[in-house]
């Protein structure tokens, strides 16, 4: 369909997110990080508790924000977007508030190390040292052990998929339920929706991914890991999925392609596309119907854990 004419405004906003590849990562994340927090301070999401601690990882201390709704309810552990490099708790944090008022439920955001500064597997071990801690401490931080969830958005969508990897390997169990929005699961090949459009709408342009990859990644070698890209990994008996994609993301085709593999190894997954959007438009919630409507159905799937 075309373009949804409500991401109007949500491209423009991109497009003066002007981006230069010789820009140093702590410039580009403090403009970028600036610009959202200013739009997210006027968001006003109410949920009953929220509460922000730090714990500790095996690499580093990790900052949490648990955002409570209901006692005893679901968990979901959260991971934030932003090619690993931007992005953090307080940018997300309208989002996950909302996901924990509408689903009723405890969302813990993970603050995980950001590139280059920390380079992969930082992310991967922080996210999973955080999912571990939260599936450790279920019962102080009031939540069912039983109903844990991943969550995450393009990168921390990626991170998402890659936790539960991990703990399949290690013979875990607790992750019932993986929620993957716009996530990048490939490092490698290119797709057709990202030569269709990595130049035409948004800021997730072919340039800015490759930078964002530049800066994660130790080297070529990382981009075959499973752990950087998902979509080379043994996908069989993997908890069930929920993949969001966005008509006009580069990474719509991936994240179709990663559902379509977790079927075929006999994985369970539901892929929705939201037709006319872009990637990141789960972040415009306040001026897009689509946006409320995926946070609405993440809730619904968190509601059936």
């Amino acid at each position: 369909m075309p373009l949804d004419q409500s991401i109007l405004p949500v491209v423009r906003f991109f497009r003066d997110l002007s981006f230069d590849a010789s820009v140093s990562a702590k410039d580009y994340r403090e403009k970028v990080n600036g610009i959202f927090l200013s739009a997210v301070s006027m968001i006003k999401e109410d949920v009953a508790e929220v509460e922000d601690r730090t714990i500790k990882g095996r690499e580093s201390e990790i900052r949490i924000r648990v955002y409570r709704q209901k006692r005893w309810s679901s968990g979901v552990v959260f991971y934030h977007g932003g090619g690993f490099v931007i992005g953090n708790i307080d940018v997300y944090d309208p989002v996950c508030r909302r996901i924990a008022r509408i689903a009723n439920a405890t969302v813990v955001s993970v603050d995980y190390r950001l590139a280059p500064e920390n380079k992969f597997p930082s992310a991967v071990i922080d996210a999973y040292d955080a999912l571990k801690w939260v599936v450790d401490n279920a019962s102080d931080l009031e939540i069912d052990a039983e109903k844990i969830a991943v969550a995450g958005d393009s990168a921390g969508g990626n991170l998402a998929t890659v936790v539960s990897l991990i703990a399949r390997d290690e013979g875990e169990n607790f992750i019932k339920k993986q929620i993957l929005v716009y996530p990048v699961v490939n490092m490698v090949f290119p797709t057709v929706s990202r030569l269709e459009f990595g130049e035409r709408y948004g800021f997730l342009t072919t340039e800015i991914m490759r930078w964002f990859a530049e800066q994660y990644l130790r080297g070529e070698e990382d981009k075959y890991n499973p752990l950087a890209s998902p979509i080379f990994a043994d996908l069989s008996n993997l908890p069930p999925a929920l993949i969001m994609t966005a008509e006009y993301d580069p990474l719509r085709d991936e994240g179709e392609m990663y559902g379509a593999l977790m079927k075929r190894c006999g994985s369970e997954a539901v892929i929705v596309r939201y037709q006319g959007m872009i990637h990141g438009f789960l972040n415009f919630y306040p001026i897009l119907r689509a946006g409320r409507e995926a946070i609405n159905q993440i809730a619904v799937a968190i509601s059936e854990l």
